[in-house]
């Protein structure tokens, strides 16, 4: 069964979902908005369990958590590709996530696939589908939505269920699965899904070019930016740019004066006096106010170097991204605090390590520090 039309009545999408609730495997795919919002606006949900198939509104006004507890949060398989975001919006809808999940890309990067590759080109890959997607730009809050807009959207989630199937089996075959399942448990429990205010400045990409007393002012000026978007639900560059933030927080430090720009999000006397707070408030830690990134300092530099092209050389015997097998924030974290529990030497990669091979490389910089 495919729906091609939006289901928009309780009655219907009750009915779709009583026609799927025997399934044991589900894929889901969310289209949303965040255009004009700090948070996602969830629109549609496009549910299948492989035979079935159908797009449900998700603005209505009826208790979604309430609908879809019995189909997403038990023991079924619920399939996403890509799953980082649309779990995003599954914890804002329903408070939670699903327990038992399978994401296609993330298996994919086991298999020798491009990291981070798209649905499309894995469909392509795998099964020479071709999926149309001339409707990216769609404004899903808009209705009606058209019968190209519905099967696009339908579209990202038919193939689905076959993908996982298909990239199971290859999991199994190649002594994979075990590898994937950890890996994909770490990344459910990395995920963070409270905003941290305290570290709204990270997200300044040349914050560490700064100064010390400079970025100390810039990491207030980004905390309060951060707690007025999430206030307002609205984009944190609609309330101030990076470089309205950098020019500043520059400005500040030479006139010891806040001088913001003019707009509808802004109230200066209010706002001056909170950002000033803040800034009063950020503790100089050391790890955050370093003048260089660890990966700038030539003795770390040679070592993170030697570590990545020997993790390199593992994902390649094994077939599996590099970018899984060693992201290089993992190496530095390793590197940085020693960390004899790092999973960069421990869990699954362990298998696929020699460790006398990892400490001829880091012994000289761990004996040296």
């Amino acid at each position: 069964m495919q729906n091609i039309k939006l289901l928009e009545d309780l009655k219907e999408i009750q009915d779709f979902l009583k026609v799927i609730k025997v399934s044991q495997v589900i894929s889901i795919d969310i289209e949303f908005m965040r255009r004009s919002t700090y948070f996602p606006e969830p629109c549609v949900i496009q549910v299948s369990d492989g035979e079935n198939h159908s797009c449900i509104d998700l603005t209505l006004d009826i208790d979604y958590k309430k609908l879809f507890k019995k189909i997403f949060f038990n023991d079924k398989l619920i399939v996403f590709h890509s799953c980082r975001q649309d779990l995003e919006i599954l914890q804002i809808v329903f408070g939670e996530i699903p327990k038992n999940i399978f994401d296609t890309q993330f298996a994919a990067s086991f298999l020798g696939y491009k990291y981070q590759i798209g649905y499309a080109e894995l469909t392509k890959n795998i099964f020479d589908i071709d999926i149309n997607k001339s409707e990216k730009m769609t404004d899903w809050k808009k209705r009606p939505l058209s019968k190209n807009q519905i099967n696009y959207a339908l579209n990202d989630v038919i193939y689905l269920n076959k993908l996982y199937s298909f990239l199971k089996s290859e999991l199994i075959r190649t002594k994979k699965i075990d590898y994937f399942k950890e890996e994909m448990k770490n990344f459910i429990n990395d995920i963070d899904w409270d905003p941290r205010l305290e570290n709204a400045w990270k997200r300044i990409k040349s914050i560490n070019s700064l100064e010390i007393k400079t970025k100390k002012v810039a990491k207030g000026i980004s905390v309060w930016r951060e707690g007025k978007a999430i206030q307002l639900n609205i984009p944190r560059n609609w309330i101030l740019s990076e470089k309205n933030i950098l020019d500043i927080s520059r400005a500040f430090i030479k006139s010891s004066e806040i001088h913001l720009p003019k707009n509808k999000y802004i109230s200066i006397d209010e706002d001056i006096k909170e950002i000033k707070f803040h800034i009063a408030n950020q503790k100089e830690k050391k790890r955050d106010f370093i003048d260089k990134k660890i990966y700038d300092f030539n003795e770390y530099k040679k070592i993170a170097d030697a570590l990545y092209e020997y993790y390199k050389s593992i994902s390649i015997q094994n077939n599996i991204s590099y970018q899984i097998v060693s992201p290089k924030k993992m190496i530095f974290s390793f590197l940085k605090n020693k960390d004899s529990d790092s999973r960069l030497i421990s869990g699954w990669r362990r298998e696929l390590i020699d460790m006398e091979k990892i400490s001829n490389i880091t012994d000289p910089y761990f004996d040296a520090n």
